[in-house]
């Protein structure tokens, strides 16, 4: 009996593992499932990991000679300092996936699917981003020798794809917004035989990299936390990390999941909208707003969010949307308080903790983890803004503090 399998959410249509997407049949979400007698055999003993691919049992199975990695997770997870005991949650983690290689969450993802593109002997590798799957995937995508191709919105600033350009992908922008790079991602792939490894749902090996972010909050931590805060553009981060959180409990090594919190922006809050009025995911028509690595409009993939709904009602959590001023404020506390500098993609996931605090809907002694997925200086003119001068002096001048 094979260990695991690919299943369609929505047809139920199993597959053995290849170079899918989405369902063949029916165009639905695929996600790789493992047996419980193979999560209980490979979960039985409590050891240390130092990095992602040392879940290796637990992620595709690929040839070691085909593996795709700068050794990539492993990252910290920093208690607060100062920020916890300021608002009155005394256990507050900080999970730091800006130390990663690239700077930021989407190399665990990227770093699975150009392993199993070179598995499968694909020509090469596409990616529709907006800055971070870019800038990994034309990192991993060189280094794995595998014609990175970065499709990115026709509006996006150089400096947020500078980091790709460096590596050495090809990067092309395509005319509107996420969603219409995300299409272009799919035609290209097709046509030319390369692997989709644009970090939405559309690969079902990228979830099996976000899984290890759980894995690791799990043995930092000694235990399961009881919130951990996810930024949400399509969700299939929240997704893997609930996955991981649901694997632990089918192997028997706890009874319990974290509510899993998922934080849009309410320039792009297709998700929060939905889980609050109970409904079906509706597509963001005009997205705008300051968290761009997570402003995902879902047109003509409405299903991601619909499977991320799903996810978060199985851990009893809950979606919400904040205001740009509030991310910022979030973004510049974490800074100057606990010196870390993550973009306001990531610094969103404290401003929304600091929202259900005041709501009363977290304790004091509640373990509460805010993930960070993306370095400050991924966007880092998003706090510069409305500041055109800096103070200038002549050598001599007297500096008045």
């Amino acid at each position: 009996m094979d260990n695991y399998k690919l299943i369609c959410h929505k047809c139920g249509k199993e597959y053995a593992l290849g170079n899918y997407s989405l369902c063949p049949e029916c165009g639905g979400i695929l996600t790789l499932e493992y047996t419980d007698e193979y999560l209980k055999e490979v979960l039985k003993e409590d050891r240390v990991h130092q990095s992602m691919w040392d879940y290796h049992q637990l992620l595709p199975p690929v040839k070691e000679e085909n593996r795709v990695s700068f050794q990539e997770g492993g990252t910290p997870l920093l208690k607060s300092r100062e920020i916890g005991p300021e608002i009155g949650v005394e256990n507050l983690y900080f999970k730091n996936e800006t130390c990663n290689p690239t700077g930021s969450f989407k190399d665990r993802a990227v770093s699975v699917c150009i392993s199993m593109a070179k598995e499968y002997g694909c020509a090469g590798v596409v990616v529709s981003s907006s800055g971070n799957g870019g800038a990994s995937v034309s990192a991993y995508g060189v280094k794995g020798n595998m014609n990175p191709v970065i499709l990115i919105p026709e509006k996006t600033p150089l400096s947020k794809v500078a980091q790709a350009i460096a590596y050495g992908g090809r990067v092309i922008k395509v005319k509107g917004n996420f969603s219409q790079a995300y299409h272009a991602a799919i035609d290209l792939a097709k046509r030319m035989n390369y692997m989709n490894v644009t970090t939405t749902f559309l690969s079902p090996y990228g979830i099996e990299g976000y899984k290890t972010i759980a894995f690791e909050i799990y043995e930092q931590l000694g235990k399961v936390p009881d919130f951990i805060f996810i930024p949400v553009g399509a969700g299939p981060a929240l997704y893997g990390i609930y996955k991981a959180y649901e694997e632990l409990k089918r192997a028997g090594k706890t009874d319990r999941l974290p509510k899993v919190i998922g934080v849009q922006a309410k320039g792009c809050d297709p998700i929060a909208k939905a889980w609050e009025s109970g409904q079906k995911v509706q597509a963001c028509k005009n997205p705008e707003t300051v968290a761009s690595a997570i402003s995902d409009p879902l047109v003509g993939y409405e299903q991601d969010g619909d499977l991320t709904i799903e996810a978060i009602h199985r851990t009893s959590g809950r979606a919400l949307a904040i205001e740009d001023e509030e991310t910022l404020q979030a973004g510049l506390c974490l800074a100057r308080t606990e010196g870390i500098f993550a973009e306001p993609s990531s610094a969103i996931t404290l401003a929304a903790l600091k929202q259900m605090k005041n709501q009363g809907l977290i304790k004091e002694e509640d373990v509460c983890v805010c993930t960070l997925t993306g370095h400050g200086l991924k966007d880092s003119q998003a706090y510069a803004a409305g500041k055109t001068e800096v103070e200038i002096i002549a050598y001599g001048d007297e500096i008045r503090i």
